[in-house]
């Protein structure tokens, strides 16, 4: 006979971390905002974005070589991820450097 566990699935994310996700959310609401007032904000969260891009693409592809299993997720997911961070880092920066904002 099936347990209750065994019937809900996965466990869901525990308060911590749940807890780390929502007070990451929201540092990363202010520094947007922030970055209306400021682009060079944006400009250095644009340049921690790439490198972290960049080093969770690698890492996908090099468990895809390696035809390895991550902790997480899966090669492609990584990939994905490192791909969709480094999209997002370059188009951040790009509008850093937009005209729009009055001269200071």
């Amino acid at each position: 006979m099936p347990t209750p566990r065994d019937l809900m699935g996965a466990a869901p994310p525990s308060t911590p971390v749940l807890l780390a996700a929502i007070a990451a959310a929201i540092v990363l609401a202010g520094l947007l905002v922030w970055g209306f007032k400021n682009p060079l904000v944006w400009r250095m969260m644009a340049v921690l974005g790439m490198g972290a891009g960049v080093g969770v693409l690698v890492w996908g592809i090099m468990l895809a070589a390696l035809r390895e299993s991550p902790a997480c997720g899966s090669p492609a997911g990584l990939i994905a991820a490192g791909a969709g961070v480094l999209v997002s880092s370059v188009a951040l920066l790009v509008v850093s450097f937009c005209p729009g904002r009055p001269a200071r």
